[in-house]
């Protein structure tokens, strides 16, 4: 049975795991990340490649940035600032004598549910996934949309209001984590509230405004999801991120799609399915697996 390292690159810590084809982890953990020199990358993917590499197809990366995941090439690197159009693939391949792939980290995220998940077999859907920012990515006809500059799927520059320039108007803001706790804020005048303190006080206190603050955050999801569907006309939109871990939160946003559906000015726009992403915690990893197997092994 095949066997595959993955490697997520965070900006703080790269999560590593050694994964069959079965998706069956058979060694997991992450270590410190250091972002400053290519030097610094060689030695921490290095080091792992030396301790769990043996036996494994190649290196399956999951990162951030604008990438060329066909031709493993990073125009740029996000925390990995020095990163700007490498050809970190092959850089890693000649250095660590294996086969290397790169993917953008929401699109393996993404890519874990087009090849093992929710999007599995969907001909056209959207992964929303939900955190600091806005990741996510665009299936059509059972493809991952790269984009024509590799950047199809950037979520968080979607912009609100046209009325408004501003910077602050874009989908990061107003969904990310800031913006749960800018919704409480406004509805129950508390400060800070995150996912789980929010979730927390709604079941144990019943506090409403905060229940309200946290459907006023999905009614913003809402308003993106069928703005997206009238460009895409999707089957499925999957949710992701930290707060989807939570079912009451998927419910809610169930909630308030059907609501921004229902009450358009102009019906006829099909409402899509909305489901919680199967793979959370470990979707980078495995949606690192799939595109290696796709660029490698001719799973296209």
């Amino acid at each position: 049975m095949k066997k595959y390292l993955a490697v997520d690159l965070g900006g703080t810590a790269i999560k590593y795991g050694v994964v069959d084809e079965e998706l069956n982890f058979l060694s997991k953990g992450k270590v410190d990340s250091r972002c400053n020199t290519w030097e610094e990358f060689l030695e921490d993917l290095g080091g792992l490649w030396k301790e769990f590499g043996e036996g494994t197809e190649g290196i399956a990366i999951s990162m951030p940035g604008m990438i060329d995941r066909f031709k493993g090439f990073a125009h740029s690197g996000g925390a990995y600032r020095w990163v700007k159009h490498t050809p970190v693939a092959a850089n890693l391949s000649e250095a660590l004598n294996t086969k290397v792939t790169i993917c953008n980290d929401a699109k393996s995220a993404a890519m874990a549910e087009i090849g093992f998940g929710n999007l599995k077999g969907i001909r056209n859907g959207v992964a929303i996934i939900l955190g600091t920012g806005i990741g996510g990515a665009v299936v059509v006809n059972e493809k991952l949309i790269d984009g024509s500059h590799y950047s199809s799927g950037e979520f968080s520059f979607l912009r609100n209001d046209m009325r408004i320039d501003d910077n602050k108007d874009i989908f990061a803001f107003s969904n990310g984590v800031a913006g749960l706790k800018q919704c409480i804020k406004e509805t129950a005048g508390l400060e800070d509230i995150d996912g789980l303190k929010a979730f927390r006080l709604i079941k144990e206190e019943h506090n409403e405004k905060v229940l309200e603050g946290v459907k006023l955050f999905c009614w913003y999801v809402a308003h993106h999801i069928y703005n997206l569907q009238t460009i895409i006309d999707c089957e499925r939109f999957v949710i992701g991120g930290g707060i989807s871990n939570e079912p009451m939160f998927i419910e809610l946003l169930k909630e308030q799609v059907d609501r921004k559906f229902d009450s358009a000015i102009f019906p006829g726009i099909p409402k899509p399915e909305v489901v919680v992403c199967r793979y959370q915690s470990d979707a980078n990893l495995i949606g690192a697996v799939y595109n290696f197997q796709e660029i490698m092994e001719g799973k296209l």
